[in-house]
């Protein structure tokens, strides 16, 4: 049973569009919006209401080597404690993180500044 090369050919591009296709509805944010990464902004209300996605990447601005941005779990979110579980952390002013997978996401400043003056982030993934 041979496949004729018309046949070969959709299968090809139906593949590549099932790849690319979720890639390309990817949303992009700027956590804060206009204020940033920075202390004395509330990120619940920014974060209220969006539908973050797999896919989606956020963009973190801050003062670099002052501030940071450390991606924790539960724990260290709740009890503003990056020595609990850090993921990832970076303080280059600029960071922008992949949500590549479903489910919730705690970010945290570990700066002097930071988590106790509500840099803390969290949100959920669908």
């Amino acid at each position: 049973m041979a496949i004729s090369l018309g046949k070969l050919v959709f299968v090809c591009i139906f593949l590549i569009l099932c790849v690319e296709m979720p890639r390309s509805l990817a949303n992009e944010y700027v956590v804060g919006d206009k204020r940033g990464w920075n202390p004395g902004v509330d990120y619940h209300p920014w974060a209220y209401g969006k539908s973050f996605r797999v896919g989606d990447v956020l963009h973190f601005f801050y003062a670099p080597k002052v501030i940071d941005v450390a991606s924790v779990d539960i724990s260290s979110y709740a009890l503003c404690d990056s020595n609990i579980k850090t993921f990832y952390k970076d303080n280059s002013g600029q960071t922008s993180i992949t949500l590549d997978k479903s489910g919730p996401y705690y970010f945290i400043s570990t700066s002097k500044q930071g988590c106790s003056e509500g840099l803390k982030l969290e949100l959920h993934v669908i």
